[in-house]
């Protein structure tokens, strides 16, 4: 394949698969992305991952790639509330749930990380599409949920407080019925205490 048949046909990805180069052509030398590496045409992401060297993401597409690069996963902790501005901060870091081994993973186009989590708890999220793209993000109550599930270090009302969790918006926006649901399948005396706290927070 020559690059110009690549580019053509990949050019509205915003991330491109090895297997995915595969598919289109099976005997693909993949020895060819890092000639275009070299060449600066090509910036390798990870493992079988690469983008066009001047391909600007959108926020959207970050959020898709954060899906593609480790699967399954799904958007959560701290990135989520921060997408819903339940929390003050803004998260860079792309935080993502997965059935898989927790891991990180550090990149030319930003940074991600992974937690990982029994498969009985991986729900709890959505499919946003844009375009021809899906990604998988939490609901802001799973996502509060993931966060202070993985977060041993947060135990008592200091620690719940200190993270300044929007009460306008959690009225706003957090479905109790939701909230006390999923906390069924945690099954977690330590998650349902944190919750209490948070809910305390809200309403003093």
């Amino acid at each position: 394949m020559k690059y110009i048949d690549f580019y053509q046909h990949f050019k509205d990805y915003p991330i491109i698969q090895l297997a995915d180069v595969k598919n289109i052509e099976s005997d693909f030398d993949h020895r060819r992305l890092y000639e275009w590496q070299k060449k600066g045409y090509l910036k390798r992401v990870t493992n079988n991952f690469y983008i066009f060297a001047d391909k600007k993401l959108s926020d959207f597409e970050m959020n898709f790639v954060a899906n593609k690069l480790y699967q399954p996963s799904y958007l959560s902790l701290e990135y989520a509330l921060g997408f819903y501005s339940l929390i003050p901060e803004i998260v860079f870091l792309h935080t993502c749930i997965t059935t898989k081994k927790t891991k990180q993973i550090t990149s030319s186009i930003g940074n991600f990380s992974y937690r990982s989590i029994k498969k009985e708890l991986f729900f709890g999220y959505k499919l946003v599409q844009k375009d021809n793209m899906f990604l998988k993000i939490a609901d802001p109550e799973k996502a509060l949920l993931d966060f202070l599930y993985l977060r041993s270090d947060i135990k008592n009302k200091n620690d719940v407080y200190e993270l300044r969790i929007n009460k306008d918006v959690f009225k706003e926006i957090i479905n109790h019925e939701k909230i006390n649901n999923y906390l069924k399948k945690f099954n977690s005396k330590q998650l349902i205490k944190k919750i209490k706290i948070v809910n305390n927070y809200v309403k003093s």
